[in-house]
């Protein structure tokens, strides 16, 4: 059987699972920052070999476990996005939603199971692509929701195949409140704008791989897709070009694929120097 080695998509080929130690882990951190009471819930919403199941299990409270193609006794066959969960708020104090989530292309399989999640549960704690460390991508989470931990997973935490893989992920836990969470205003660039290849830029920004985070003079042969074009409103001495190319983007590194510095994450720093 082919593997996937990009990313961590579950598909008909590949089946992802989460080491009983990482569960484990994830179920002890959950512990620490939520306190399950007799008459509350737990759905693990892709349940897929059972390695959450038992950790689950020590939390009290009901538990439900689904997953498309079971493949333990304890998990129904359900296609949680599917899932009619009217009864369930009826009959339970609190939900609690736990897993490791399908992530789909760029995510969005990830933010489908978020959104249907949220839309009924008071937690939802998932094992996330690490690009969801990013303001940008916790937008998914309505503004009711606030960030409660959130934590790297160890390396070597899935199984593919029998074999040890391993995918840079995060494991968050998201609690419902009844006011929404401060959200980061949208920045304005300052001394510069965001320009098209044809409309004579001063630089080309390398937004996505290896070299994220770089910037060139000669943009003839740089692409559209891999790069930001700026254009300044004045002119970029030495100096300023230098000083520039030096800023480290930290937040590159968060995510599955090749890194990726998104538009706000350059202007947060741009902004900060005054050129």
């Amino acid at each position: 059987m082919k593997k996937q080695t990009v990313g961590l998509q579950r598909n008909t080929i590949d089946k992802y699972y989460t080491n009983q130690h990482t569960a484990q882990y994830c179920i002890d951190k959950l512990r620490e920052v939520i306190s399950c009471e007799k008459n509350d819930l737990l759905i693990e919403p892709s349940a897929g070999n059972g390695s959450f199941i038992n950790p689950i299990k020590t939390l009290g409270g009901d538990c439900l476990f689904y997953d498309l193609q079971p493949e333990h006794d304890e998990i129904k066959e359900q296609n949680y996005l599917d899932l009619n969960t009217d009864t369930l708020c009826k009959q339970y104090n609190h939900i609690h939603v736990i897993g490791n989530p399908p992530f789909g292309r760029q995510s969005s399989l990830a933010i489908k199971f978020i959104k249907k999640s949220c839309d009924f549960s008071n937690t939802v704690s998932f094992i996330l692509p690490k690009s969801f460390k990013k303001e940008s991508m916790q937008k998914h989470f309505p503004p009711l929701f606030h960030l409660m931990y959130e934590g790297d997973i160890p390396e070597n935490s899935f199984i593919v195949n029998n074999s040890v893989y391993n995918v840079p992920c995060v494991f968050q836990i998201w609690g419902k409140k009844t006011t929404e969470r401060s959200m980061p205003p949208k920045l304005i660039p300052q001394h510069y704008q965001f320009v098209k290849k044809n409309e004579a830029p001063d630089i080309a920004f390398r937004r996505v791989g290896v070299y994220a985070g770089k910037i060139y003079k000669q943009i003839e042969d740089k692409s559209e897709q891999s790069h930001y074009f700026l254009k300044f409103d004045k002119q970029l001495s030495e100096i300023g070009f230098a000083e520039l190319n030096n800023i480290e983007f930290e937040s590159k590194n968060n995510t599955v694929g090749p890194r990726s510095i998104s538009k706000q994450e350059l202007i947060q720093s741009y902004n900060s120097i005054h050129i």
